[in-house]
């Protein structure tokens, strides 16, 4: 724990004016988002002044703190990241983190004024100016890693919801539904395209789904296990399933696997999804 006067000095100044910092703190984030920070409605503004509030009373409580002591700083910072992401989908990372380094500026040229007419030495504005710099990191530390971890989440349900858009049924006719299979087929989209092909065809009420490969370009063992685990799954709710548009590297690759033989030779395929829905028609 740090036992110097200086810092006992600074901390009693921060202290004593803590609205006044805070308050410079919003004036200069003011300032210099001017062109581009949009109006703030009476609540938002409430809200950043309370923060600034907290976040100067951080300071004060932790300027004498070790880095060990700091972890408090770290969760309140990933508290504070993790309320940022519910309301400020507008904002990056970057723009938060440029509004940090506005109300370490305020603070320092707070400081600077505080040290005029004192005998501080450079050296013991160095050592409370390194030990805030310290408490900020702290915080910004915790503030990155929720708000990282929440844009990643949020990408990761923008992508599964983009999945489950591209897995589209189309009913055709009483009992009979066609599946477009285009593009790559990945681990996570196998999966999606999976669990979504069979809710829906149970939902359905369907007896025969057309599964059309013809929008499918990359066909390597991995897809070809993915389809298996497909034709399987359908066959056991008693649906049947019938593959069109398979091109000959992907009807090579069903021979090799196996998959029109054994329990997949109940499998039907027609050449063209137009061939399909003649033979269900009759």
């Amino acid at each position: 724990m740090v036992q110097l006067s200086h810092f006992h000095y600074y901390q009693k100044q921060i202290q004593t004016n803590s609205k006044q910092v805070s308050s410079e703190m919003y004036q200069l984030l003011q300032e210099r988002f001017s062109n581009y920070l949009k109006p703030q409605s009476d609540q938002e503004e409430h809200d950043t002044i309370r923060f600034l509030d907290n976040l100067v009373q951080s300071i004060v409580d932790h300027l004498f703190a070790t880095s060990e002591d700091l972890q408090e700083v770290s969760d309140w910072g990933e508290k504070v990241g993790e309320e940022a992401t519910k309301y400020s989908y507008h904002q990056s990372l970057s723009d938060y983190l440029t509004k940090f380094s506005v109300y370490k500026e305020a603070l320092w040229t707070f400081i600077e004024k505080q040290t005029s007419g004192t005998h501080a030495s450079f050296q013991n504005i160095i050592q409370v100016i390194t030990q805030i710099d310290t408490i900020f990191n702290h915080f910004i530390h915790g503030f990155s890693q929720a708000y990282t971890k929440a844009e990643k989440q949020r990408i990761e349900n923008y992508e599964e919801k983009y999945l489950k858009l591209s897995t589209p049924i189309v009913p055709i006719m009483d009992h009979v539904a066609i599946l477009p299979v285009i593009g790559e087929i990945d681990e996570k989209r196998a999966n999606v395209l999976i669990d979504e092909t069979l809710r829906e065809a149970n939902n359905l009420d369907i007896e025969y789904l057309v599964i059309d490969l013809s929008g499918v370009y990359n066909v390597d063992e991995l897809f070809m296990n993915h389809l298996q685990r497909l034709l399987d799954s359908l066959k056991i709710l008693g649906l049947h399933p019938i593959l069109t548009g398979m091109r000959p590297d992907l009807s090579m690759r069903a021979v090799q696997s196996g998959l029109n033989s054994g329990q997949n030779n109940d499998v039907l395929t027609k050449s063209s999804l137009k061939q399909a829905v003649q033979m269900l028609s009759e």
